[in-house]
């Protein structure tokens, strides 16, 4: 797959304005971690050249300090599989739903009753089926996050 690059120019240091020229999903990846944090991706920016004022090549800067922050995302995120109980029941998600990491993903799908496993979109495969009689025989919907290590989504009409 081709990379498509990006350029923007800001003045980030008070030196001047200075031009950085990253791939276009890493400036995607950007701006939606500095929208989570309610500030634009200059003032992330700002702060992380800020940390090494004097760093030869500040877009590689960037680029890691972005890495780092998706890295300790994905960490955080998967200490949270488990059920999420929603407060207001649902007709299709039911009370809630659950993230499973990869191994509880493989208990569940391993006496379900598959019936659909579409892997044609790019970073997920959308699996329905019923769970095993073992834990109720219910209709399930499972969103598989083709990124590794990434939790997956299973929605069921209860979570226990």
């Amino acid at each position: 797959m081709k990379k498509t690059f990006k350029t923007r120019t800001a003045d980030l240091t008070g030196a001047g304005r200075a031009t950085f020229r990253l791939e276009d999903t890493s400036w995607t990846a950007l701006d939606m971690l500095a929208a989570k944090r309610g500030i634009r991706w200059q003032d992330w920016a700002r702060e992380v050249l800020a940390t090494q004022p004097d760093a030869p090549n500040k877009t590689a800067l960037l680029r890691a300090a972005l890495a780092d922050e998706l890295m300790t995302e994905q960490v955080i995120a998967l200490g949270e599989a488990g059920a999420v109980a929603t407060n207001v029941p649902h007709e299709i998600t039911g009370n809630g739903y659950w993230r499973l990491n990869d191994e509880q993903l493989e208990q569940e799908l391993a006496g379900a009753t598959i019936t659909t496993r579409d892997n044609s979109f790019v970073a997920f495969t959308l699996i329905t089926g019923y769970r095993s009689q073992a834990y109720g025989g219910e209709a399930f919907v499972i969103v598989q996050n083709a990124l590794r290590d990434g939790l997956h989504l299973m929605i069921a009409p209860n979570v226990d």
